[in-house]
């Protein structure tokens, strides 16, 4: 429930950006720091992050943290429910409980959204923006101006904190986050250790600035950060590594700092390049509330799948249960409800943000603006803003031009998934939260779900298209250094060490890899997403085992699935199918061993039943959907009546 509520609030408050710029340059410690003394064959490495990677307290006007009742912080990052104070949020909605039912007893929608809005407008006024593009409160963002060796030493601030989550046996409060020093919060976020085992701790930075603010001055701070890099490192050269809303700080920075020669290589990771549909479109309120075959069959399985897959049958369940609302009742209180929170409270978040604005695609910015900045009082806002989409709109041209120029960059993209679907442009192919047109830098894609005619003609050739036909290559900036992974989802790169993370780890220490087709190091420029959670998981498990104690038979059995699992880790041709027949004979094996322990699911359960029940619910969502189309039953029975 805690991961679907933070998505909804994810999905509401859009998705990335800013910082205050980062202190001059003589405020860093600029003195070498790396026995190498930039002579080791391996740059340093500054890690761009995306939203809410970075802990940004919100203060009041004497620069003291806002707390909390349980006494923590306001922080935007981390979780979202440290944003806000949920003790008095709670308290709130008891308090206004008797409104809330006298609303609904009335029937009175205006009334209830009155009630509701008022709670949230308390939820949210410590994250407010002035028109002028300012914040109403102070923010303080964690930097790192070392490198992670020295992180590892540094505690974190937000350790220090608790909200009574859990107590030790004594009775004492024990600490809400297990971020002891700032190296385990960067770890939790981005974790790079396989390149920090080739070339060190000391060669990896990270440069974090606040969710919510200014990308124009976040590009000015990391080019004052990559100096200090090159200083404590000895290095004349630093890779660059943007990933998410580390995409418009990469448009900004290649247009307007860029020194070509103090750059060794540049991975744009999921990058939101041109923004992103799922931000545009809820800043404008453009829903497919009214679409009711989106919501009736796509908005909760799409929802849950992101959140948790495990409850899939469940989703499809809700399918059917959703159609027992009437689509009048469901769509227009969606939409009313989202055009209140927009205009009353998040619109002071995302309307007055100037780096929410970096993540409205570029076609849809000059109307946006128009309509929501382009009075006296965002005057100063939309300076800013338009001197971004100027930018964003040029970026693909740019990228161009740096590789022309020698520039060694590289693109990671997701596709082949839905936005959710409760925007108008949920149903293109993305990586969940951002249009793969944006994070691939303008390659062509196929309509969701089916792939191109057989009378289509690529850009370039037909080795440009992917095995399936759902994307031409051959349009986007970098065409030759590219890498697509099908069905990457954008909440789900942090787990994927061993691929997407091992790609870029791959590209930044093996200097063999110099595009995504013929020297790719082994790499297909088509791949595809694999989930190796539950393997991992069962080769700590297996380590850990007591194997003498097994009988010989049994061991061998979990040996050879061990030794399968570990190849498959070890490929560079990722397949999803061949993970779960991996995996599956791994569980197995481990199962009739008896190491899985008591409360874990019978491999019967967990891959017979739990997806024959999926499988049973999604047939009768579809079958609804063919039947009933984007109607609720009422429609359809009150004609039969």
């Amino acid at each position: 429930m805690k991961k679907l509520f933070s998505l909804v609030l994810a999905l509401l408050i859009g998705l990335l950006c800013l910082t205050p710029a980062f202190a001059a340059e003589s405020a860093y410690d600029m003195q070498l720091k790396t026995s190498c003394g930039g002579d080791c064959g391996y740059s340093p490495v500054i890690i761009i992050p995306g939203i809410m990677q970075s802990q940004t307290y919100v203060q009041d006007k004497n620069g003291n943290d806002i707390m909390t009742s349980d006494g923590f912080p306001i922080v935007e990052g981390m979780d979202l429910s440290f944003m806000f104070d949920t003790v008095a949020v709670e308290n709130e909605i008891k308090a206004k409980m008797p409104d809330i039912l006298k609303a609904i007893l009335k029937r009175d929608r205006s009334e209830l959204l009155d009630v509701l809005i008022d709670i949230f407008d308390k939820s949210f006024a410590d994250h407010y923006f002035n028109p002028d593009g300012t914040r109403v409160n102070p923010d303080a963002t964690d930097k790192y101006p070392y490198s992670l060796e020295e992180c590892k030493k540094v505690p974190d601030k937000s350790y220090n904190y608790a909200k009574g989550y859990s107590k030790d046996d004594k009775g004492n409060t024990l600490p809400t986050t297990k971020y002891e020093h700032q190296y385990d919060f960067i770890y939790r976020q981005v974790n790079i250790e396989q390149f920090c085992e080739k070339a060190g701790y000391d060669h990896a930075y990270y440069y974090a600035y606040s969710s919510f603010g200014n990308i124009l001055e976040d590009a000015a701070g990391l080019n004052d950060y990559i100096d200090m890099v090159k200083a404590q490192t000895g290095h004349d050269k630093v890779s660059l590594v943007f990933i998410s809303l580390g995409g418009t700080i990469a448009n900004t920075y290649l247009a307007d700092y860029i020194d070509e020669s103090e750059i060794d290589r540049i991975i744009l990771a999921a990058a939101a390049l041109d923004g992103s549909y799922l931000l545009g479109d809820l800043m404008d309120a453009r829903t497919s509330f009214n679409n009711g075959y989106a919501l009736y069959n796509d908005l909760i399985p799409g929802i849950v799948e992101i959140a948790n897959e495990e409850y899939m049958a469940l989703a499809y369940m809700g399918n059917t249960i959703a159609r027992a609302i009437p689509q009048e009742v469901f769509s227009d209180f969606l939409q009313e409800a989202l055009e209140r929170g927009l205009d009353d409270v998040l619109g002071k978040c995302i309307r007055n943000c100037q780096s929410m604005w970096a993540l409205v695609p570029s076609e849809m910015y000059p109307a946006m603006a128009a309509k929501y900045i382009s009075d006296s009082e965002h005057a100063k806002l939309k300076e800013m803003t338009d001197r971004y989409w100027n930018i964003q709109k040029n970026a693909k041209t740019r990228l161009k031009e740096l590789d022309k120029n020698g520039v060694d960059i590289f693109v990671i993209t997701g596709y082949n998934l839905q936005l959710p679907a409760a925007v108008e442009h949920y149903n293109i192919s993305s990586d969940n939260i951002i249009q793969a047109a944006s994070t691939s830098a303008g390659a062509k894609f196929a309509p969701l779900g089916s792939p191109f005619a057989g009378s289509y003609t690529p850009a370039i050739d037909a080795s440009y298209l992917d095995p399936g036909r759902l994307v031409d290559a051959g349009t986007c900036a970098l065409p030759d250094k590219t890498f697509f992974v099908k069905n990457q989802s954008h909440l789900k790169l942090q787990s994927a060490v061993n691929d997407v993370i091992g790609l870029c780890v791959s590209i930044l220490t093996d200097k063999s890899i110099k595009d995504a087709r013929a020297n790719s190091g082994g790499y297909r420029q088509f791949n595809e997403y694999r989930d190796l959670s539950a393997i991992e998981d069962l080769m700590r498990r297996y380590n850990e085992a007591d194997k003498d104690a097994l009988k010989p038979a049994k061991r061998e059995k979990c040996d050879e699935a061990y030794a399968k699992a570990e190849k498959l880790l070890a490929k560079r041709e990722w397949s999803q199918s061949e993970t779960e027949e991996v995996e599956q004979e791994f569980y197995k094996a481990m199962e009739k061993a008896k190491l899985l322990g008591n409360n874990a699911d019978s491999s019967f359960a967990k891959y017979s039943v739990s997806p024959f029940f999926t499988k049973l619910f999604k047939a009768m969502s579809d079958l609804f959907a063919k039947i009933f189309g984007g109607n609720d039953f009422w429609l359809f029975f009150i004609p039969l009546i």
